[in-house]
């Protein structure tokens, strides 16, 4: 049987789960005040990053399983998303399936909804038997991925440039595909995945090496918080687009899970909004006007 370890990253929580494939990981742990509730398994142990949370986000708790934990099967999700293994025939590299709708929106992630979402041993080895990396399905933002960062997330910095700057030089197989991904309308969100080992360790010494590289190179003063966990996340599509263009390694996509009654989940976050959800459903054209209408 193989050793499954979903982590779910959690920040300043003491929600637990009884499910036996989640492991939830309090992240930037080093950063917590006394009163802080803090989980069994935390970010701060080991070798880690921890106490750059602000940073790296939900990417401390992916270092600390790289460098710490020990599973032959690793994911790594968020305290409201998970990924969604129900669909028994995802969009895939041996299944191209018309795409659905990127994310469903329920309340928590309790037993029922575990469920129905498949997060059971059953279908999560079912699925990793066939597919060595398993990513959230891409959404259709209506603009580049790169226009899209620098309209949210980008400042008076190139920090896409940068990026692909860093590529070139240090993993030139990979900048075409960097290039491909980021001019497309298709996004992967989250940094959200499962992966085998082998696959897991790659792509974490090539991430961690990338942002490194990244951050030793931006000037100091313009780097903003989230900003590496931001570009990390744009990174996995660099990955996933490599992985598929490049290599024969099986992989594929399957939906997100949103829940919108967890702490910090809000109406007004498009992802969690359900009557804007189901009006305008995610990858959709209506969205995406929808949301430049409203400034988002």
């Amino acid at each position: 049987m193989k050793k499954i370890g979903l982590l779910v990253s959690t920040y300043k929580s003491s929600a637990d789960t009884a499910n036996e494939l989640l492991l939830p990981v309090s992240a930037g742990a080093a950063l917590y005040s006394g009163d802080d509730p803090v989980l069994s398994v935390r970010d701060d142990g080991g070798e880690n990053i921890s106490w750059r949370n602000p940073l790296y986000c939900e990417l401390t708790v992916h270092y600390y399983a790289w460098k710490n934990l020990d599973f032959d099967v690793c994911g790594l999700f968020h305290q409201r998303r998970y990924l969604d293994f129900s669909d028994p025939v995802p969009l895939a590299c041996d299944h191209a399936v018309k795409p659905q709708t990127p994310y469903r929106i329920f309340d928590i992630p309790d037993e029922p909804t575990l469920s129905r979402i498949g997060l059971d041993r059953q279908c999560v080895e079912t699925l990793t038997e066939r597919y060595r990396i398993i990513a959230p399905l891409r959404e259709n933002i209506f603009q580049s991925v790169e226009d899209y960062y620098r309209q949210h997330d980008g400042g008076s910095f190139d920090d896409i440039g940068l990026l692909k700057e860093i590529i070139g030089e240090k993993y030139p197989d990979f900048l075409p595909s960097a290039e491909q991904y980021f001019a497309g309308h298709l996004s992967y969100f989250c940094n959200m995945f499962v992966m085998d080992r082998e696959c897991f360790d790659r792509y974490s010494e090539w991430l961690f090496d990338l942002l490194s590289a990244y951050e030793s190179r931006k000037p100091h003063s313009l780097i903003k918080p989230r900003e590496a966990g931001k570009l990390g996340e744009r990174l996995f599509g660099v990955y996933m687009t490599y992985i598929a263009n490049e290599t024969e390694i099986p992989w594929a996509e399957v939906r997100r899970a949103h829940f919108a009654s967890i702490d910090g989940a809000t109406p007004d976050n498009a992802s969690f909004n359900k009557k804007l959800y189901a009006v305008c459903p995610p990858g959709s054209r209506r969205r995406r006007l929808i949301k430049q209408l409203l400034g988002k």
